[in-house]
């Protein structure tokens, strides 16, 4: 039997959205929807959430400190939410927050070179209601 490894551990199912940093929001939104011809999923409080397939990219407004055209974070999508949180503790990774919402429940957590990463819990995948506002900052 081959050894039980962190993907495996961690319920690793896929990505669940991009979030990135741009300059003109208006801009890059018409730029992704009538250009790549992605569908607006919503915007709410400095984010845009656009829609292609079943993947969901968000435009994050970037602060002056901000590197524009940046990953703000990744968020990948986990298959159970129960003992999440020890399991990723056990394996040392650094975790900078937690957020339960009505669709869905996040560990944010501390990637190599200072990349956020959120982990997803949705208990129906196939709602996506654009949630990226309010992810902690590391």
């Amino acid at each position: 039997m081959p050894p039980k490894t962190h993907l495996r551990e961690f319920g690793l199912v896929g990505f669940d959205h991009i979030d990135i940093r741009v300059k003109n929001r208006e801009k890059a939104r018409r730029f992704f929807v009538e250009q790549m011809g992605m569908d607006l999923l919503g915007d709410e409080d400095g984010h845009t959430y656009l829609v292609f397939g079943d993947q969901v990219l968000g435009l994050h407004d970037a602060k002056d400190h901000e590197s524009v055209g940046g990953v703000d974070h990744l968020a990948l999508r986990v298959s159970e939410w129960t003992g999440l949180k020890n399991r990723v503790q056990r394996s040392r990774v650094v975790i900078t927050g937690e957020k339960e919402r009505e669709d869905s429940r996040s560990l944010y957590l501390r990637g190599p070179d200072g990349i956020r990463i959120e982990l997803v819990w949705r208990p129906d995948p196939s709602v996506h209601l654009g949630h990226c506002a309010g992810v902690p900052k590391s």
